[in-house]
């Protein structure tokens, strides 16, 4: 009983001076009152652009679809891996109804 009895008498005598301690806050209203300062970090901070890699130019590319062989039609191949014959065809041609 005696330790709560000074724990208490201790924390009574240490209130006062905490209560001055206590920071106001100033009126809102008041154009003369100071204003902490504020640091915020940019939002480009460690940006970094984006860079493509070394690749061929149009005009390479260009030059390199215009050196390959052209393809022709698409050739059907019978189940025999022969080129099938178009007149056996049972694919529709244009105008024709299928067969």
């Amino acid at each position: 009983m005696r330790l709560i009895s000074a724990v208490l008498l201790g924390a009574a005598a240490t209130l006062p001076a905490l209560v001055h301690a206590t920071t106001t806050i100033a009126e809102p209203a008041d154009v003369a009152a100071p204003v902490p300062a504020v640091t915020v970090p940019s939002a480009f901070e460690g940006y970094q652009p984006y860079q493509d890699g070394d690749g061929p130019t149009w005009q390479q590319l260009n030059r390199t679809v215009m050196a390959m062989p052209p393809k022709g039609g698409v050739k059907h191949e019978s189940p025999t891996g022969k080129p099938a014959d178009n007149k056996n065809s049972h694919h529709s041609m244009h105008g024709e109804a299928a067969k």
